[in-house]
């Protein structure tokens, strides 16, 4: 990873994907708690709390990568949000609890024909990509062969948006794979 445009890229991907998903639940922060509790992992007067400060650490994990600098922190928080969420599911899918909404306040949670779009190993394997997106900025700038250019900036938006809109492709195609399964 010599070039700082995939460090770049990747940060900034990973922090759109973070802070959209931040913004998702806090608009419906009720829904997002109740979600967390679906879970049965925490005690009831833990619920909300955690639920709250799962959000805040999306917000300062995505916030972290947009800042130079602090990107390889903001990497190691945004994988450990990943690692909760992704530890919450592996649970419930091998306790046989797959239909509970996710918390993931995207398409894959409104999906049709889903009575809350359920947990599917595919969440697992989706947050597997997203934790590799951490990997770049995790690294040292250190050892790139080169500093940035001004058309590097083009490159960097271009990277960013292609990886946010597989994502969200991704999201869609998983949806629609849920509602074609439980028809």
């Amino acid at each position: 990873m010599n070039d700082p445009v995939l460090f770049y890229g990747a940060s900034a991907a990973l922090a759109c994907v973070l802070l959209l998903g931040a913004l998702e639940k806090i608009k419906d922060l009720t829904a997002f708690t109740a979600a967390v509790s679906g879970y049965d992992l925490l005690p009831a007067g833990l619920v909300g709390v955690f639920a709250r400060g799962y959000v805040l650490a999306e917000i300062a994990a995505g916030a972290l990568l947009l800042i130079p600098g602090r990107q390889p922190l903001g990497a190691a928080l945004a994988l450990g949000v990943l690692a909760v969420a992704t530890l919450a599911l592996a649970i419930n899918l091998a306790r046989g609890h797959r239909d509970i909404d996710c918390g993931c306040s995207g398409p894959v949670a409104k999906a049709p024909g889903a009575p809350h779009g359920g947990l599917t190993g595919w969440l697992v394997l989706r947050n597997g990509a997203l934790a590799l997106w951490t990997l770049p900025a995790l690294a040292s700038l250190s050892g790139h062969a080169r500093g940035l250019q001004w058309a590097d900036a083009a490159a960097v938006f271009g990277l960013a948006m292609t990886a946010v809109g597989l994502y969200f492709t991704a999201n869609h195609l998983l949806a629609s794979h849920l509602k074609l399964r439980n028809l």
